[in-house]
């Protein structure tokens, strides 16, 4: 099963947008971002590299998530290693509802999915804390709750473009 034109210029469109807002979110804070190249955002699955005070770090950046709902991925369409186990030290969850990006350590987050997510297949209305697998793609992915990654340890909210936000 292909993706159709219309929606890869969808999700190109919404891809533009969520990097746009993350990149100013952190140059609102005095954090400098750079795009990484196309191999790295790829195979490294690290969208940015973005330097703070305390050094540079790597962040995968992902947007489209329905409010309150995040999907994690262990496997890609290619039935290699998913975003959640990529080079990336942080991943960023565009939420609109909390007015920015939800920032966790992707490690952390790869361990409470392998602890919290039953190795079950079940449909994608059923796929909360449980596997789907899309037809004709080898990915395994999973639907998490907010109140799922608001327990990690690293998680922040980077607010949109406000000068106010809390570090992270």
């Amino acid at each position: 099963m292909s993706v159709s034109n219309e929606r890869r210029v969808y999700s190109n469109q919404v891809g533009d947008i969520t990097a746009k807002r993350f990149v100013e979110a952190c140059e609102a804070i005095g954090y400098s971002c750079e795009k990484s190249d196309r191999n790295t955002d790829i195979y490294d699955h690290i969208d940015y590299f973005v330097t703070r005070l305390n050094g540079t770090t790597s962040v995968d950046v992902k947007g489209g998530n329905h409010p309150n709902t995040i999907w994690v991925e262990f496997k890609n369409v290619k039935g290699d290693n998913g975003w959640m186990y990529g080079k990336a030290e942080y991943i960023a969850f565009d939420m609109p509802e909390l007015g920015g990006f939800v920032m966790v350590r992707t490690q952390e987050l790869a361990r409470l999915c392998e602890q919290i997510v039953e190795p079950v297949f079940v449909t994608k209305q059923e796929a909360t804390r449980k596997y789907y697998q899309r037809e004709g793609r080898e990915d395994v992915i999973s639907r998490l709750e907010l109140p799922d990654i608001q327990r990690l340890v690293s998680f922040k909210v980077l607010t949109y473009a406000n000068p106010s936000t809390q570090k992270w």
